[in-house]
C-alpha cells in the first residue's frame, strides 16, 4: 500500500502564498445527522455506541424540528428530526435526500464579518438569523461547499455551555 507522502513530494502540500487565507473558523461543535424517528436514532447512538447524552435538547417551533445531542468518541453529535413530517427545513431535507448527514456546525468569532468573507469569496450564505443574541447563525449552500451544508454560528458563552467540552 502506498502513502501519500510516498505518491507526492511532501513540499507539494506546502503552502507557498506570501500571504495565509483569512483564519474564519474556531473551531467545529458538531455534526448533526437528520432522522424520521428520534428514539430509534437515540437508541442506536446513545444505547448501542455508547453515547453519552448533553443537555443541549430542545425543539424549534418556529422552524419545526427537534434535536438531542451526545458525546460520541469524544465528539459531540447531533440527530436532528422533523416536528411533522416534510415539514421545515430539517422535513424537507429529509423528504429529498432521505435519513443521514445533514450539516456541519462550526463557530466564529463574529459573524457578521464571517459572513463579508465568505459572500467575497463567492459563497452563498443562506438563512442569516440574528434575531437570538445568543445564537447568531447561518448555513453555507452546499452547492458552494462540496455538498456539505455547513452551518456557521456565532460564538457566545451561550454555545460555549453547550459545547459538552
Amino acid at each position: 500500500m502506498k502513502f501519500v507522502d510516498e505518491i507526492v513530494p511532501e513540499t507539494q502540500f506546502i503552502n507557498t502564498r506570501s500571504e495565509s487565507p483569512m483564519s474564519v473558523f474556531k473551531r467545529l461543535d458538531h455534526v448533526s445527522i437528520g432522522v424520521h424517528d428520534m428514539e430509534a436514532a437515540r437508541r442506536l447512538f446513545v444505547d448501542v455506541f455508547g453515547g453519552v447524552p448533553l443537555r443541549d435538547t430542545g425543539v424549534n417551533e418556529r422552524e419545526g424540528f427537534r434535536w438531542l445531542t451526545f458525546k460520541l468518541g469524544g465528539k459531540k453529535v447531533e440527530i436532528v428530526s422533523p416536528t411533522e413530517p416534510g415539514a421545515g427545513g430539517v422535513g424537507r431535507y429529509l423528504a429529498k435526500h432521505g435519513e443521514g448527514f445533514h450539516h456541519l456546525s462550526i463557530s466564529v468569532e463574529n459573524l457578521d464579518e464571517a459572513i463579508r468573507h465568505f459572500e467575497s469569496q463567492g459563497l452563498r450564505v443562506l438563512a442569516p438569523n440574528k434575531s437570538d443574541p445568543n445564537w447568531k447563525h447561518c448555513y453555507l449552500h452546499p452547492q458552494d461547499t462540496h455538498g456539505a451544508l455547513i452551518q456557521v454560528f456565532e460564538e457566545t458563552p451561550h454555545s460555549l455551555a453547550g459545547a459538552g467540552e
